[in-house]
């Protein structure tokens, strides 16, 4: 078997020819072959579409000319994956699919179904929406099933971490996100730097770090967003530690060049090992009921007593927002869960000493009596060392994120992948 793969010329034609409007015909035309598998010039236009508009890229023949090379490469590396997985008998159902779905949709705060729907409006075949989140899933369930068993943790290693750990007490931690565009040849340098110049400006437009890294990274976090989780030196490669520590709670870096590639990382909350953190770390999520106040109503002082006394037994967020239907006051949309610090300022104090299914006091506001309950809270805890088990599942990820890199690099040699204009 042998590896054949050429895409700076061939893909800057095949965006040129997508981006003038192709016919059927040439629509139809193989673009790549993995193993005994073709990749269709609709097929990548399907998917390009998919790139461009969920990371919030507008629609040029700039864009499809950076955006190509790595959607074909995601492409062929997903085909690979599925086809190894299909030659291990590794089959994901329909319903593994919807929850993955179901699970973006709540980390991106929509509404149930939202997701697709919301695509399709915007001229991208949910079908192909599916065919990545499937190849995603299939990857993982593949790298637990072959590498797992392969993974061996000894004690010395476990212990050798805790001290580590135990040495940093004070020190910084960081949950972090990455985007990562792999350099494996010399002429694959030019094209990765541009793509991450690209993500950069998509993402001084807006577009959610999280979308990008699901497009266009590959690592093997890209199929949860990229992220990372609680890391610190010792735990990532050094370069990118480095980086991470200059780094402030929702910051992202430059482009930072690595041995292996180009990476974009964000902070998304910082921590004090062994320490307590901020009150305001706390995160909830609030439902609030307003009672609107007509003309000639009583004094607004009763109508916070009658407010009070309407919602102060309500046990639960369902029977608070019985009793507001009830009482047809407008229930607008829950926030959160979010944390108590990012809340505006006439909720913040009055959550924070309230525990979960507690009814805070009515507020005088210009839309009338508002009364806010909080429906959950997880507190902010004192980050204390980690016990030996928690450490070695995280040098069990750590060795499989490494290995599973290791076993796409492998399929990769020995595929035969042409790509054919």
């Amino acid at each position: 078997m042998f590896s054949r793969i050429v895409l700076t010329c061939a893909t800057a034609a095949l965006a040129l020819t997508l981006w003038s409007g192709a016919q059927a015909q040439m629509l139809d035309r193989v673009v790549a072959v993995i193993n005994d598998e073709a990749i269709s010039y609709r097929d990548v236009e399907a998917r390009v579409r998919l790139a461009l508009v969920s990371s919030n890229i507008p629609d040029s023949q700039e864009a499809r000319q950076r955006v190509v090379p790595q959607v074909l490469r995601k492409m062929i590396d997903e085909r690979l994956q599925l086809q190894e997985a299909q030659r291990l008998s590794i089959v994901l159902s329909n319903a593994d699919v919807d929850g993955a779905i179901a699970t973006i949709e709540q980390q991106s705060r929509m509404p149930r179904g939202a997701l697709l729907s919301n695509l399709a409006r915007q001229g991208v075949d949910p079908a192909r929406v599916r065919e990545q989140i499937r190849a995603d899933l299939t990857w993982m369930r593949l790298v637990t099933r072959v590498i797992g068993p392969q993974i061996r943790i000894g004690e010395e290693e476990v212990n050798d971490r805790l001290q580590s750990l135990a040495d940093r007490q004070g020190l910084r931690e960081v949950r972090a996100a990455e985007i990562f565009l792999p350099v494996e040849s010399p002429d694959q340098e030019a094209e990765a730097r541009a793509m991450g110049e690209r993500l950069q400006e998509g993402l001084r437009q807006g577009t959610s770090f999280q979308s990008l890294a699901r497009q266009f990274s590959r690592s093997p976090t890209s199929s949860n967003g990229g992220l990372l989780g609680w890391v610190s030196q010792g735990m990532v490669d050094d370069e990118v530690a480095a980086v991470l520590e200059t780094l402030d709670r929702g910051q992202t870096s430059q482009l930072v060049r690595t041995s292996t590639g180009f990476y974009l990382l964000q902070v998304l909350e910082t921590r004090i090992i062994g320490q307590s953190v901020n009150a305001e770390d706390s995160t909830v999520t609030v439902a609030r009921m307003t009672l609107p106040v007509p003309a000639g109503a009583p004094p607004k002082a009763d109508l916070m007593e009658r407010a009070f006394a309407l919602t102060r037994n309500a046990k639960s967020c369902a029977e608070f927002d019985a009793l507001a239907t009830k009482a047809g006051a407008p229930l607008p949309p829950r926030q959160g869960p979010v944390r108590i610090g990012e809340l505006p300022p006439e909720l913040k104090g009055m959550v924070a000493g309230m525990a979960a299914n507690q009814v805070g006091v009515p507020m005088d506001t210009p839309q009338g009596i508002m009364v806010p309950m909080v429906c959950s809270r997880q507190d902010a805890m004192v980050v204390s060392p980690p016990t030996a088990e928690q450490v070695r599942r995280q040098i069990e990820d750590e060795r499989r994120d490494m290995l599973s890199r290791r076993y796409l690099r492998n399929l990769r040699r020995a595929a035969f992948i042409d790509v054919r204009m």
